[in-house]
């Protein structure tokens, strides 16, 4: 239990920070299409024998590359890019799965996660990934909220803004592959974009938003364990659950103590 515990903190860390960056970016759809696609790379991984969540995390990768790269031309937004390569790459990965057939089980864990069943592995992998995204933070930060907040001033001050979408894109990516193991690629979403909207209820600025929903994606990581463990229910479902009840504590907690209007107009808008 302990490496459970150890990887729903530090993927309910990772995914709570980073997941206020795809809020503000409106990039939800992109952790969607990237959890489903990641199924290509785990079924190819299966057949030539090699890791799953390095065949997750190649496909992963290249998915927000493709999505950076369509998203470029200015003819299609992100949403369009994702509306593409979803279909497409999953498509793909179910169809592969049905040819090769035997890899139930291993699709399972993939879908609906197994984080009781972590390796040292596993969680020497969520550290990697959750130090990369506090490094990311610390030496970008202030570059990516210039971005996600006024992209044409960041283009007119010389930033390289495609490199940094390029960045955000790559960390999202792995952040969702992390969190396959504990919540599953059907769930991985709730997990990303579910303490950054807790978050932004409340909190009125963007960097106390970021490390509350970081908190709170750990804390509900912890909380949902428990839930399994005295309910025997899946931790996958539990843990998003959890993440599910704090947004609506947060929101009832904010429309009784009379803040919504004032708190609506000094919070980082979800455009």
């Amino acid at each position: 239990m302990r490496r459970a515990f150890a990887e729903a903190i530090l993927c309910g860390t990772a995914s709570g920070a980073l997941g206020c960056f795809v809020l503000v970016r409106r990039l939800a759809f992109l952790g969607e299409s990237v959890a489903h696609t990641v199924v290509l790379g785990a079924v190819l991984a299966l057949i030539f024998g090699l890791p799953v969540g390095a065949g997750a995390a190649l496909l992963a990768v290249i998915t927000a590359l493709l999505t950076a790269a369509i998203a470029g031309d200015r003819r299609f937004s992100p949403d369009t890019a994702t509306g593409i390569l979803l279909p497409s790459l999953f498509g793909a990965g179910v169809a592969l799965l049905a040819l090769a057939g035997g890899y139930r089980g291993r699709l399972e864990d993939l879908l609906f996660g197994s984080i009781l069943g972590v390796s040292d592995a596993d969680v020497l992998l969520a550290l990697g990934v959750g130090l990369a995204v506090v490094a990311a933070l610390a030496l970008a930060g202030k570059e990516l909220v210039l971005v996600a907040f006024d992209r044409p001033t960041a283009q007119a001050l010389g930033y390289r803004v495609a490199l940094l979408d390029a960045l955000l894109l790559g960390l999202v990516a792995l952040t969702v592959v992390v969190g396959l193991r504990a919540v599953g690629s059907l769930l991985v979403a709730g997990l990303l974009l579910g303490p950054p909207v807790a978050a932004r209820v409340l909190c009125r600025t963007f960097w106390p938003m970021t490390a509350t929903a970081g908190a709170l994606g750990a804390g509900s990581g912890v909380v949902g364990l428990y839930v399994t463990w005295y309910l025997d229910i899946g931790a996958g479902p539990a843990i998003v659950l959890v993440v599910a009840s704090v947004f609506l504590l947060a929101l009832l907690g904010r429309t009784f103590a009379g803040r919504g209007q004032e708190g609506g107009r000094n919070a980082p808008a979800i455009r």
